[in-house]
């Protein structure tokens, strides 16, 4: 079974405009303190496995899952967290990996924040983080 959270990331890398701006640096968990920017982290926030429905297993999860889009500018922060928005948005009822989307919604507002400068450096990191609410079943292929 696969994580989630990979089939988000495979997703949003198969739209050429986050890829265009990102390349593949879409990181789980944690930003590499050396990662070129602009680029991408996510996690899983929480997860509803199996949902019941009128007592029987729907087979249906969700999951809340964080994505925080970092540049060196606040306006490219922000321009990657919208342009991931729209390639997720677009990602209803589709199969990626053992995963059929039913719904990738999000699931609360940007909110901004930034790095503190690394020692040495004055230089800040600027983070644009949303939450998006997935919906998706589990394949058998």
């Amino acid at each position: 079974m696969t994580d989630i959270s990979g089939t988000i990331r495979t997703r949003a890398l198969a739209s050429a405009s986050v890829t265009n701006l990102v390349g593949t640096r879409m990181y789980s968990d944690t930003l590499p303190q050396t990662a070129t920017m602009p680029a991408i982290t996510y996690f899983v926030v929480d997860t509803i496995p199996n949902e019941c429905l009128g007592g029987t297993i729907a087979n249906l999860s969700q999951a809340r899952i964080q994505i925080d889009c970092f540049d060196d500018t606040r306006a490219g922060a922000n321009k990657l967290a919208d342009t991931v928005r729209l390639a997720l948005e677009m990602n209803n009822h589709v199969t990626t990996d053992s995963q059929y989307i039913l719904a990738i919604t999000l699931d609360s507002g940007e909110q901004h924040t930034f790095d503190r400068p690394l020692e040495g450096s004055d230089k800040r990191r600027y983070i644009a983080s949303q939450d998006f609410r997935v919906s998706y079943r589990q394949t058998t292929s």
